[in-house]
């Protein structure tokens, strides 16, 4: 692991040279296949978890087997940070949607350099006050957004530019795992797509969704 890409994570943007080197030395990794699971929510937590490449699907069950994805973790972001604080077990479930390769910091050294040195507490609280406004977004979307709104919204955030002035989505989803991203059930999923195709926003070719028109994604916000 190099310093500049220990910067690149969002708690340590502003460590200088020598923090950064005790960091590094605590750090370990970890290889998933697609589908493996990392951790379950409720066991002992072991550690906090940073995307190298790859994705990881963190969420929640509810007790008939129903899921919710709280986020997809991609390339720089972080996870599991909350047990480092609160010694509690880990908050959800964790999942590779792709293979992945991730960096761990155990708890105790996670702990331990944050007592030792203030500047990584001060990163922390800047992420974690990101993520706040993130959730608080993100329940703002399950109580005032329709559903079609919600997936609108959901493609807009997982499309880039194709290079041509359109959008092209990075990956395809499933309609069932897209449902579990934006909280509702399967048919639904169908429904929207049906709405955002005779808005022209979209153009369903097989199991493929094709972005049509930006404009119209952003009028269905």
């Amino acid at each position: 692991m190099l310093p500049e890409q220990l910067k690149a994570i969002p708690y340590f943007h502003d460590l200088d040279a020598r923090v950064l080197d005790r960091i590094r030395a605590s750090v370990f990794e970890v290889q998933l296949q697609k589908g493996q699971v990392l951790f379950t929510e409720g066991e002992a937590a072991q550690a906090m978890y940073v995307v190298r490449s790859g994705q990881v699907k963190i969420f929640k069950l509810s007790p008939d087997g129903r899921e919710q994805v709280l986020r997809i973790a991609g390339p720089d972001d972080c996870f599991n940070e909350v047990p480092i604080f609160d010694e509690g077990p880990n908050p959800a479930n964790a999942q590779a949607v792709e293979a992945a390769a991730l960096w761990g910091i155990r708890r105790g050294d996670m702990r331990r350099l944050v007592e030792e040195h203030p500047a990584i507490a001060i990163g922390f609280l800047k992420a974690f006050a990101g993520k706040l406004r993130y959730f608080t977004r993100k329940v703002e979307d399950l109580s005032f957004r329709s559903v079609t709104s919600r997936v609108a919204k959901l493609l807009l955030e997982m499309a880039e530019d194709d290079g041509k002035g359109g959008l092209r989505l990075k990956q395809q989803f499933t309609q069932q795992e897209m449902a579990s991203v934006v909280g509702t059930a399967r048919e639904m999923i169908g429904r929207a797509f049906k709405a955002l195709e005779k808005e022209g926003a979209i153009r369903l070719d097989r199991h493929r969704v094709v972005i049509v028109s930006r404009a119209a994604l952003t009028r269905m916000l």
